[in-house]
């Protein structure tokens, strides 16, 4: 037996939720694979298993939904540090199957890899990836804004940093507050970490303090214009273009609050109607040629009103299953599309439902509580309704229960909250070599 068939095997036996999984996976009946096991992983696994669809899910360490009872898990590579080892694993699981299966990617890390070896990986799977060169500008954040210039859609001033002399270059126009981020996000995550987004500066001294660690590590970042405004001015555009440049599914949503709070990832979102979001999306996905699955955040600025690009995303969002539950299911409709079975257009869904991450959450709430910012019955408020979470499903529940380590982080929850709501201080140090290194967001 090879090696990584013997790793594969090692690893399906460690997996706890495939005990429970009605079928049997193999080379014939296993018909989508889902690169990365993170929260938006587990989203897209249990869009398509819901419906039916027998899923492999892949990734190069145990996350969350390794554990879902909709996927069997295999264990590879990683696709950007061993890259070769990554093609030849697949190479030797998949080639020789007699049907493609449709493939999913939910992390930059698999996205980037497919995207540049897609030639070789389209003999073993099937896909709908927009062009590696587009690919390749969107991760690149100064790239992103200018292509989103040209398309007509509103961007924030931005500077590239990459040396402490273009600090010099700064216009005398530029205002603070600013914040730094990277540039483009695998060396940003190789130093940074993937909890962190970037920093807020409030001068020109904070600026150079802060940037300085960051430059030393080679990382090259972009100086950004903060946009005025609460964490409910973030809203988000979801949509699914087929390869012929047909638009299947559109979703929007607002943010509630996010973690850390002001420039982090949706803690509690909520599906929305916002026709000026769907109008400015579909300007930036037609004006560069987007195809296949993304999301694009905006932000209102208070100052002008005018909403303005922060972020897109060729890949799943975290909260891709907020629109399944919402019924704008974007994982199946991507499966029919591509192995085609002509889907048809989705054209509304529910709104009013809100997606929570009740760890992120609680701590977006303890922050603001701190800053006087936030009670505990508004915060319980802001919750009321309908509500879906990326862990827990009733009909999936082992996920959740590896989320709190199978019961053991309970004994330490007093303590947590307690440090969380009077101890602990949402500032985080500019010296990179003590962030906290996590490896998605």
């Amino acid at each position: 037996m090879s090696e990584p068939q013997e790793r594969n095997r090692e690893a399906a036996r460690s997996s706890r939720g495939n005990a429970m999984l009605p079928w049997r996976a193999n080379q014939e009946n296993a018909t989508a694979v889902v690169f990365g096991l993170f929260e938006t992983g587990l989203g897209v696994i249990r869009s398509l298993g819901q419906q039916g669809v027998k899923v492999y899910g892949i990734d190069y360490k145990k996350d969350i939904g390794w554990y879902s009872r909709y996927s069997k898990p295999l264990h590879c590579p990683d696709p950007l540090r061993q890259e070769q080892s990554f093609l030849d694993w697949i190479q030797e699981n998949f080639s020789d199957w007699s049907l493609k299966p449709a493939a999913f990617f939910t992390s930059d890390d698999f996205l980037i890899s497919f995207s540049r070896n897609r030639n070789l990986l389209s003999k073993h799977f099937v896909f709908n990836l927009a062009e590696h060169d587009l690919i390749q500008c969107i991760a690149d954040k100064h790239c992103q804004f200018q292509i989103a210039t040209k398309a007509g859609v509103n961007v924030p001033a931005t500077w590239p940093i990459t040396k402490a002399a273009d600090l010099d270059t700064l216009p005398d126009t530029m205002l603070y507050p600013a914040f730094i981020k990277g540039q483009d996000v695998n060396s940003w995550r190789r130093v940074m970490g993937g909890a962190i987004k970037g920093f807020q500066v409030e001068n020109d001294h904070d600026l150079r303090e802060k940037i300085a660690p960051i430059l030393r590590n080679d990382v090259p970042v972009i100086l950004q214009e903060v946009i005025a405004g609460p964490d409910t001015n973030h809203l988000k555009y979801c949509s699914y273009t087929s390869s012929d440049g047909k638009i299947f599914a559109e979703f929007t949503l607002r943010k509630i609050r996010q973690y850390p709070v002001r420039f982090g990832v949706g803690s509690a979102v909520e599906s929305i109607q916002n026709a000026e979001l769907i109008e400015e999306g579909r300007k930036l996905f037609s004006g560069i040629g987007f195809k296949g699955i993304g999301s694009a955040e905006f932000k209102y600025d208070n100052r002008d009103g005018k909403l303005k690009l922060i972020e897109l995303n060729p890949r799943y969002w975290q909260q891709n299953y907020l629109s399944t539950v919402c019924n704008m299911n974007f994982p199946y409709l991507n499966y029919l599309d591509i192995s085609n079975q002509t889907p048809a257009p989705i054209e509304s869904f529910q709104t009013g439902i809100k997606w929570v991450n009740r760890y992120m959450d609680f701590y977006s709430f303890a922050t603001y509580r701190r800053e006087g910012k936030l009670n505990f019955r508004e915060w319980r408020k802001s919750l009321a309704g309908k509500k879906v979470y990326p862990d827990f499903a009733w009909d999936d529940p082992i996920p959740a229960l590896y989320g709190i380590d199978f019961g053991r982080k309970l004994y330490k929850l007093p303590w947590a909250l307690y440090k969380k709501l009077f101890r602990s201080s949402n500032h985080v140090r500019a010296d990179v070599m003590d962030v906290e290194r996590h490896s998605r967001a």
